[in-house]
């Protein structure tokens, strides 16, 4: 296998600018397979129709589901419409990606990580953008450092992640242990979640598969 052959779906706005998007468009720029799903040409993303969304089409034989937490703030058409493709994604053997991001409005951030919270089961790769780290870390009231560990144990999330780009440093609590890596390069934080995700199903089992991954 190789990463023409990684299939990923992403569901966000139709401005196609938000952190779901990104993911798509960098796993693109590295030979992935994406499909990005949102509302119609004519539809209002806050009130639009969800139940048209085929999920389970959608999410056969995909890799991963990509999600933004943020995404549910846009309205309840978009709140139902990811938890309805989290749950068809599920059955259908797709893997879950959450990215954790800071709301426009930061008074909304207990509202979208209640959210992750509610659905923490489902999700196989939590990521935190470094400025979420530090956000979630006070609403939880858990120390930065130790955040990203305490959630793995607390959810038994398989994979929780963070890219700190002016350290070059990935860090991955799994359920194997702890992993942190200094990359090649610097990247945005979710260039690197992209390469990541990618990367994952091609790089073997244990630490060595997380850490090549990371490297990826």
């Amino acid at each position: 296998m190789s990463i023409s052959e990684i299939k990923l779906v992403a569901f966000g706005n139709p401005n196609r600018d938000d952190n779901a998007y990104k993911i798509l468009s960098y796993s693109n720029s590295i030979g992935a397979q994406t499909n990005f799903i949102t509302c119609g040409n004519n539809e209002i993303f806050s009130t639009f129709n969800h139940g048209k969304i085929d999920w389970r089409s959608s999410t056969s034989g995909i890799h991963w589901l990509i999600n933004s937490a943020e995404t549910i703030l846009s309205g309840d058409s978009p709140k139902s419409a990811m938890g309805a493709g989290m749950t068809f994604g599920e059955l259908e053997g797709a893997k879950m990606v959450m990215i954790v991001d800071i709301p426009d409005n930061l008074a909304d951030i207990s509202e979208s990580w209640g959210f992750v919270i509610s659905r923490i089961r489902q999700i196989h790769v939590l990521f935190f953008t470094p400025r979420a780290l530090v956000e979630i870390s006070k609403l939880e009231q858990i120390p930065a450092s130790n955040l990203l560990k305490e959630i793995r144990n607390r959810g038994l999330v398989p994979h929780v992640c963070t890219y700190l780009s002016k350290e070059k440093k990935a860090m991955v609590e799994h359920s194997m242990g702890s992993t942190n890596v200094i990359t090649e390069d610097t990247l945005e934080p979710l260039e690197w979640l992209a390469r990541y995700i990618c990367n994952l199903p091609l790089s073997g089992t244990g630490n060595i598969g997380v850490k090549n991954a990371c490297l990826g």
